[in-house]
């Protein structure tokens, strides 16, 4: 009894210390604690004393008072310790913990505090900030393992799928316990993505959860349950039968799992999920089966839709004879065979024919699209060259395809000579469909497509392989090179995107388009313009002379309201990458921040500071 009420002395002397020792003299919660110690004086003569040392700060003055607390706090101080424990009883035992095989991070608190806001809370803005984190590696820090195995179950899916595809696969094995801990195989959303995470982790330790997820999940768990068992010979028997499940999310699932075998029975199975109302989920299974006998038949059932396409005049049969087959293109997706390119390319022949064939719906000129881009996936140069050579005949939207088979096959010179009068064309000035405008921006949209180096197709988040035909990553023109005088047309025709994607050093048009966009931009009211950070990220590359002024007025004018601190963001993930000599002039900004800002800001000035 008397040890607690020398720690509640103690914590009172704090609290003077803390307050100030002029307010110490007749302090009404130190008297009340010097009966109870002077009672125990009786026994004990320093209890006595320690209530001597309180009726001194009570009596004090104020020129006494902060020596007499002095002597009571370091009176309290010296009894405590010495009557102190530290420790604790009983059995030692080991604690329950984990080897991520990692290093320590000595990043401060300050650096992570955005990161785990991002995976810890709710609002916009929080995906960008997670993909930037993961792109710079701060992931590699032991205190970001439970933010990141929480954000699994983000309200936000895009964000859950990220982190279970990114982020967590860095941790390896050891997150496992924490996984299986908190996994329900009757949930869905997060849990689903906790088996398939698991299951990539530990394939034969979740060999039993895969299973109790087939036989009792939900349809969603049951659906990555039969993902995690592609291509699998001993639960192929299970598949064929989820192949004809009353789900349609669960025999889509099942006929990616049997794709690549070509047993009788998973050939006839793909063929009957081909020829009925399944055409729609089998043609992509389909499209990576290599039997002969199932290639044999697609091309034959392909060969009578078309036909039927363009012969028939029954109205309800020509609209059939045009969905089926168009559904059965895309089972030629990822097909490189010969006869599968002659094929596409005779039926590519009589694409007048084609356009000329009108459905509700799917109608020709969507077939020949597609044709035109199964004709650049086969890989075939002949098929290519046929595809660029048609170039003067094709619509826009089949243009396309044309100048992605010849940024494949041609020189960059060639490339330029065949398709820049398309682009510096002057459209007409009419309301409706505009050819020439539509295929200057199919030029435009291209030439930044290979400029940037990825598709603006592309998808983020599926953990199966999509054979929608818009689903690319880019190969398609990885590596190609463009023509120099691209810039001088870009910039003659005020194309702001062209400019930012093939923007040089030193070129005075660019240069001069980029400050005229930005004095724009800046004087803006209302909404931020996401872009604004592209035309600084595009000057800073190209060392523009004013790169770090624009920057200053931008995070200025970005980062100073409360409600503005998300749209920062787009430009506070360009301050590592600006020249050093920004940073004393960023820290003469901040203060003017508001606080969430500058929780952004911070982090990326101190990598600002440390860049050689």
């Amino acid at each position: 009894m008397s040890i607690a009420v020398l720690s509640q002395v103690y914590d009172e002397t704090r609290r003077l210390a803390i307050a100030g020792s002029n307010l110490a003299a007749g302090d009404f919660r130190l008297k009340k604690l010097v009966p109870p110690l002077e009672k125990a004086g009786e026994k004990a003569p320093v209890f006595a004393k320690v209530a001597g040392a309180i009726q001194n700060v009570i009596d004090s003055d104020t020129k006494t008072a902060s020596q007499a607390l002095l002597e009571l706090s370091t009176l309290v101080t010296a009894i405590l310790y010495t009557q102190g424990k530290t420790g604790a009883g009983g059995k030692l035992k080991a604690i329950k913990s984990t080897d991520f095989g990692m290093p320590t991070s000595d990043a401060s608190a300050r650096v992570l505090k955005p990161l785990i806001e991002s995976l810890t809370t709710t609002g916009s803005g929080r995906l960008e900030m997670i993909r930037d984190a993961h792109k710079r590696g701060a992931f590699k820090d032991l205190r970001l393992v439970k933010p990141a195995v929480a954000a699994i179950d983000d309200v936000y899916a895009e964000i859950g799928d990220f982190v279970a595809m990114n982020v967590l696969p860095l941790y390896g094995k050891a997150i496992l316990p924490e996984l299986r801990e908190t996994f329900d195989v009757k949930g869905k959303g997060g849990h689903v993505r906790r088996l398939r995470l698991m299951h990539e982790l530990d394939p034969e330790g979740t060999h039993e959860l895969v299973e109790e997820a087939l036989e009792s999940g939900s349809k969603e768990m049951k659906v990555a349950a039969i993902s995690c068992l592609k291509g699998s010979k001993k639960h192929l028997s299970y598949m064929l039968g989820q192949s004809v499940a009353k789900a349609k999310e669960v025999r889509q699932a099942a006929l990616n799992a049997i794709a690549t075998f070509t047993d009788n029975e998973v050939v006839d199975t793909l063929l009957k999920a081909l020829a009925g109302k399944d055409l729609g989920i089998a043609a992509g299974p389909v499209s990576q089966n290599r039997s002969p006998k199932l290639l044999k038949q697609l091309l034959e059932d392909s060969q009578t839709q078309f036909d039927e396409m363009l012969s028939t005049k029954d109205k309800a049969k020509r609209k059939k004879a045009v969905s089926r087959f168009h559904g059965l293109l895309s089972a030629f997706v990822t097909r490189d065979d010969k006869k599968s390119e002659a094929f596409l390319t005779g039926c590519f022949d009589q694409r007048d024919a084609i356009a000329k064939v009108k459905s509700d719906g799917i109608d020709g000129a969507s077939v020949i699209q597609k044709l035109a881009s199964l004709m650049v996936r086969s890989n075939s140069k002949a098929a290519q060259k046929q595809l660029v050579d048609a170039h003067e005949s094709l619509e826009p939207e089949v243009l396309e395809w044309a100048i992605i088979a010849a940024l494949r096959t041609r020189t960059p010179k060639q490339v330029y000579d065949l398709f820049a009068p398309y682009y510096l064309a002057k459209p007409e000035k009419k309301r409706g469909r505009n050819p020439v405008k539509m295929k200057q921006e199919v030029v435009s949209d291209n030439i930044c497509r290979v400029a940037s180096g990825h598709c603006r197709y592309r998808h983020y988040y599926d953990w199966d392989y999509d054979f929608d035909l818009d689903s690319e990553d880019g190969s398609l023109t990885e590596g190609a090179k463009i023509d120099p005088r691209w810039l001088d047309a870009a910039v003659k025709s005020n194309d702001l995107s062209v400019v930012m994607s093939i923007a040089q050093p030193k070129h005075k048009g660019a240069i001069s388009l980029l400050s005229k966009t930005m004095d724009e931009k800046l004087k803006k009211k209302g909404d931020s313009d996401y872009e604004m950070s592209e035309v600084l990220e595009t000057m800073n590359r190209i060392d523009h002379p004013k790169v770090v002024d624009y920057f200053l007025k931008a995070l200025e004018k970005e980062g100073k309201g409360t409600k503005r601190y998300y749209y920062a963001w787009w430009l506070v993930h360009l301050i590592p990458q600006l020249p050093k000599s920004a940073a004393p002039k960023i820290e003469a900004l901040v203060p003017s921040l508001n606080e969430r800002t500058i929780d952004q800001v911070i982090p990326a000035l101190e990598e600002l500071k440390k860049k050689k």
